[in-house]
């Protein structure tokens, strides 16, 4: 390199040189082994000149020029590997030259062999036809089957869906249960009411009978009035117990429409008492005592009491009705 200086030659003789030297070294060496034509190789060289580089290249070199270097190698070898051409040996210098400047785009280096076969294709050159297969044997058709004719004389072992007697919707199971439950409802509300009024008033009967013990049976009003409110429910649970019957002579007799007018007889008179009851409680409770002092209040107080009466005839009467439906 000194000598070159001195001589004032410009020395080019750097790494990059050598290895585009190598490049078509290598170009001709592949030409020869017939991979590839000649023609191929060298229209790529000339359309893909290499640029002018600096000495000391690319250690002192300008990145414009190694932008440029990099430009070139990858239109170089991208040009030897469309043409099929990328051997071995040019794959390493491939590496080389990228590795060389820093380049992006080694991948171009790799897998760029083709075969034989397809570099003829590339070419334009037909490849052999593939040997036509042979006609499969036509099948023998099946011979037609004819129908064969139901025999209706034949009876059928399906034994037949029997049809439902039950009317589920005008009959169903659950029906009683309504019933039933009105005939609870009445017994137990109107005891309920009788248990209450008797207990009220009988509280105030003792309370007024330590002054006046001969008065205790004629204040007993209150306490009977009380009793008589749970003999109504008894009355209309006796009478829907009785008329509650799913069946009669094994069909279904028992409808919802009897089992809601139940349900609603029972509930009638039961809660009816039920008021009652507290009424005479309340009233008993009070009056028998008001009226052991003031004899002048006892027809009051038993007008009272026959009104709260009522309240518990008034539901006996309207459970009669709906359990007569």
């Amino acid at each position: 390199r000194e000598e070159c200086k001195h001589r004032g030659v410009c020395c080019r003789s750097n790494r990059a040189t050598m290895l585009a030297a190598f490049a078509s070294l290598s170009v001709l060496a592949a030409s020869a082994s017939g991979a590839c034509e000649v023609t191929e190789l060298a229209k790529c060289a000339r359309t893909h000149q290499k640029p002018y580089l600096a000495p000391d290249f690319p250690l002192r070199a300008a990145a414009e020029q190694s932008g440029d270097y990099c430009e070139w190698a990858v239109k170089l070898y991208s040009c030897i590997k469309d043409a099929g051409c990328m051997e071995p040996h040019l794959e390493k210098e491939c590496e080389r030259a990228f590795e060389l400047a820093g380049c992006d785009g080694a991948d171009v280096c790799k897998e760029g062999r083709r075969s034989l076969a397809e570099i003829e294709k590339a070419r334009g050159k037909p490849e052999p036809a593939p040997a036509p297969a042979p006609a499969p044997e036509p099948e023998p058709e099946p011979a037609p089957v004819e129908p064969a004719e139901p025999d209706t004389d034949a009876e059928s072992d399906e034994p037949a869906e029997a049809a439902d007697p039950f009317d589920y919707e005008k009959y169903p199971p659950h029906a009683p249960f309504f019933g039933f439950m009105g005939a609870a409802g009445a017994l137990v509300f109107a005891n309920m009411g009788a248990a209450y009024g008797t207990a009220k008033s009988g509280r105030g009967i003792s309370t007024m009978g330590v002054l006046y013990p001969n008065l205790v049976m004629k204040h007993i009003i209150p306490v009977v009035m009380a009793g008589v409110l749970g003999i109504y429910g008894l009355i209309i649970a006796v009478i829907i117990g009785n008329g509650v019957t799913a069946f009669k002579n094994n069909e279904p007799v028992y409808t919802a429409f009897k089992g809601f007018a139940h349900l609603g007889g029972g509930l009638a008179c039961g809660l009816s008492g039920l008021a009652a009851g507290l009424a005479i409680g309340i009233v008993g409770d009070y009056g028998v005592r008001s009226a052991a002092e003031q004899p002048k209040l006892y027809v009051g107080m038993v007008l009272v009491l026959i009104f709260s009466e009522a309240l518990g005839l008034y539901g006996l009467i309207v459970g009669l009705i709906l359990t007569s439906k």
